[in-house]
């Protein structure tokens, strides 16, 4: 009789352990996706003159998307919104008339140790 309390006990503290867990790495990667989003905005480059589009700079349309659990992987996708992210690849990658910048690329790159660090903070236990 013992023996099945230990295990019923045992079994209830693991999946509390599992549930803090999941909810630390839930968290983890909201807050590492925050972070890449701050690193977007800083790096995103704003013309001198502006842009044809009347509305406000590139980097005041940087957004995230929701937490995706899809097959046990957490991920949040990081980019521009629909009203005007379709033209980020123009100056990131180059056209014709200007060099390209890279600045998706260096700010991933920027915020890859302070995303490590948030999620090392974030799943401490």
């Amino acid at each position: 009789m013992m023996a099945v309390t230990g295990e019923a006990e045992l079994i209830a503290n693991l999946q509390k352990l599992e549930k803090t867990e999941e909810k630390k790495a839930r968290q983890a990667t909201r807050d590492g996706a925050q972070v890449f989003q701050d690193k977007l905005k800083q790096y995103t480059p704003v013309a001198k003159t502006g842009d044809h589009s009347g509305k406000p700079p590139l980097k005041d349309h940087t957004k995230h998307g929701n937490l995706k659990t899809a097959g046990g992987d957490y991920s949040v996708d990081v980019g521009y919104d629909k009203d005007k992210g379709w033209i980020a690849h123009f100056p990131n990658s180059g056209t014709s008339k200007q060099h390209p910048q890279h600045f998706i690329e260096k700010a991933q790159n920027a915020s890859k140790k302070e995303i490590l660090a948030k999620y090392i903070e974030d799943l401490q236990v």
